[in-house]
Parts: structure tokens; sequence; C-alpha cells
């Protein structure tokens, strides 16, 4: 888009534009939160004395400590899937660089 229509077309673009930035925004903060084993481990603790104190019995501690356990695996798994992508991406770059380099005499 040229400058001319750019400015134009400015009092359009800028509030949906200002709206994606905010929607991305809230994005992040939600991925944070999700992905935050702090708070698992908080929420563990948290169990863990609650039990001690008598108001958990043993076996709603275990239950809720085991759907603890398994968010903090399934974090863990996501986190491990992210670099795995990144590293695939990063590795494909590499071979195009390569390629691109093999053809250039230095």
């Amino acid at each position: 888009m040229g400058t001319l229509a750019g400015l134009l077309l400015l009092p359009f673009t800028a509030p949906v534009s200002g709206f994606r930035f905010f929607l991305e925004r809230i994005r992040d903060e939600a991925d944070a939160v999700l992905y935050d084993e702090g708070r698992i481990f908080a929420a563990l603790i948290d169990l863990s004395t609650r039990r001690n104190l008598g108001e958990l019995s043993e076996t709603e501690f275990a239950e809720q400590e085991a759907a603890l356990i398994e968010r903090v695996r399934w974090i863990r798994a996501q986190r491990a899937e992210m670099v795995d992508s990144d590293l695939d991406w990063d590795d494909d770059e590499m071979l195009d660089n390569d390629a691109y380099l093999d053809g250039e005499e230095w």
C-alpha cells in the first residue's frame, strides 16, 4: 500500500490495528497464566497444607494432587513441543541458508 493510501485509510486501519494489538496482549497474558508452573506448585503447597490441617482427606488430596501433577506434565509437554517445532524451523532455515551459501563463491 502506498504512502498516500496508507494516510487516507489511517482513520480506518488505526482502530483495527490497535484492537489487534490489544487482543494479542490479552492472548499473551492468558498464555503466561496457562503455562505458569509456579501457580501449580503454589496450589500443590496449599493442597499439602490443607491436608496437614485436616481440611482434606487422603483420597481428596490424592485426587487433586494427581490432577495438578498431570497439569504440570501437560505444560512441560507443550513447552517441549514448542521448542521442538522451533528447532525444526531453525534446521530448515539452516538448510536453506547452506544451499544458498553453496552457490556463492567466497
